[in-house]
C-alpha cells in the first residue's frame, strides 16, 4: 500500500460532553521546559469504564495530553513521571474521530494517528499508509484497510499463539507476521470479498463511493473513509 500524508480532523458526530473533563493547563512556572524534539502522544490502549472511555498510552514525562475534536472539543491530561497518561472521555453519542496531540512548554507535536471511537463498537488508531491497529477486543480479524488498488487485511494472534490462516475468496494467503502478534496480508484489487481468518468468515463489502471523509455502517462493520493528497483515497473497514 502506497504511504500517503494526509491530515484527518473532521469531527463525526457531537463531542458532547467531552469538554468538560479538560483539566485545566499548567500555569507556566509548572510547565516542563521545551524539548529540541518532542513526539507526540503513543495510544496504547482504551478500556470501558461504565459509560466512559478510558484511553491511556505514553508520551513525555509531564508532558500534557490532549484529543481534540475539529470544532475545537477536548479532553486533556498530564502525564506522570514514567510518561504514563490516562485520559476519560464520557461516551459519545455518536461515532467520533479525534487528533491526539501533546503539549511541552510552548511546543506541540500533534500525531499522524486519528483516534475513531464508535459507541458501543470498536476503538481504533488510523492514519493515512499505515495498518490500522484496533484497540478493543476485536479478533481474529481487526481490519481492512484500502486505496482503492489493494487491500491490506491485518488482525492479531493469540497471545504466544502463530498467526491464523487466511484464505481471500477461497484461495489461501501468505501471512506476514508483524510485531507485537500482529499479521498482515495484502491482495490487489477494491472489490467486495469473503475474507476467512481462522475459520471464521467475513464478508467484507468494499470500498464505498468517493467523496469526503465518511464514517458509517458498512455490512457487519464500520467503514472509515478520507481523501489523501493529490487526488487519493483511503479507507478502513472495521468488522463488528
Amino acid at each position: 500500500m502506497k504511504r500517503r500524508i494526509v491530515t484527518m480532523t473532521l469531527l463525526l458526530g457531537a463531542l458532547g460532553a467531552c469538554s468538560r473533563g479538560e483539566e485545566p493547563a499548567a500555569r507556566a512556572s509548572e510547565a516542563p521546559a521545551a524539548s529540541a524534539w518532542i513526539q507526540p502522544p503513543r495510544i496504547d490502549a482504551v478500556a470501558v469504564d461504565g459509560t466512559d472511555r478510558l484511553v491511556s498510552g505514553a508520551a513525555g514525562p509531564g508532558a500534557r495530553v490532549v484529543l481534540r475534536g475539529a470544532d475545537g472539543e477536548a479532553v486533556a491530561a498530564a502525564a506522570d513521571g514514567a510518561g504514563r497518561f490516562e485520559l476519560r472521555i464520557p461516551a459519545p453519542d455518536a461515532p467520533v474521530l479525534l487528533t491526539p496531540e501533546v503539549q511541552v512548554g510552548e511546543d506541540a507535536s500533534v500525531s499522524p494517528d486519528r483516534l475513531v471511537l464508535i459507541p458501543g463498537g470498536p476503538a481504533a488508531l488510523i492514519a493515512a499508509g499505515e495498518a490500522t491497529r484496533r484497540l478493543d477486543a476485536a479478533g481474529p480479524l481487526d481490519a481492512v484497510d484500502s486505496d482503492g488498488a489493494a487491500l491490506q487485511i491485518v488482525g492479531r494472534a493469540p497471545p504466544q499463539g502463530a498467526p491464523p490462516t487466511v484464505s481471500v475468496d477461497g484461495a489461501a494467503e501468505a501471512v506476514t507476521p508483524l510485531s507485537g502478534g500482529r499479521w498482515r496480508v495484502l491482495v490487489s484489487g477494491a472489490g467486495a470479498r469473503s475474507i476467512v481468518v481462522g475459520g471464521r468468515t467475513y464478508a467484507y463489502p468494499g470500498v464505498g463511493a468517493p467523496g469526503g471523509t465518511t464514517l458509517s455502517r458498512a455490512g457487519e462493520g464500520w467503514r472509515i473513509g478520507w481523501p489523501t493528497p493529490p487526488q487519493g483515497r483511503q479507507e478502513t473497514w472495521l468488522p463488528d
